[in-house]
């Protein structure tokens, strides 16, 4: 038996792999084998904190300023938020009909849908 780190470059990538072990879902588990962070410039308090009990909901992260957890009132902030392809589009799922959070959703989708990760190559 060995271990090894694997890091895939992309979700084609991810897909040969798993389908080389014999896995008769590889395309729907490769977006979960990639991870991704985004980080959101100066972003109104609430909707930090609506983000971030959204992605911790999924079993996902989202880092936001101590003042904005505690949802002190007019606090702007920085969010950095980590997951997985598959749980950033989950995010989005979820929150589809927030129109308050919706501009930052979709600065998210944009950031995924461009990195290189979440491409079939």
């Amino acid at each position: 038996m060995e271990a090894h780190k694997l890091t895939f470059r992309s979700i084609s990538e991810a897909v040969k792999e798993l389908d080389r072990v014999g896995s008769s879902n590889s395309r729907v588990m490769a977006e979960r084998a990639i991870h991704l962070n985004v980080l959101l410039k100066e972003v109104p308090g609430k909707e930090a904190w609506v983000l971030k009990t959204t992605y911790n909901d999924i079993g996902a992260e989202a880092a936001i300023s101590h003042a904005a957890y505690r949802q002190e009132e007019g606090v702007i902030t920085d969010v950095v938020v980590m997951g997985t392809v598959y749980q950033h589009r989950e995010v989005k799922r979820i929150l589809t009909g927030n129109t308050g959070v919706r501009y930052l959703v979709e600065a998210i989708e944009t950031v995924i849908d461009q990195a290189s990760e979440s491409r079939d190559d």
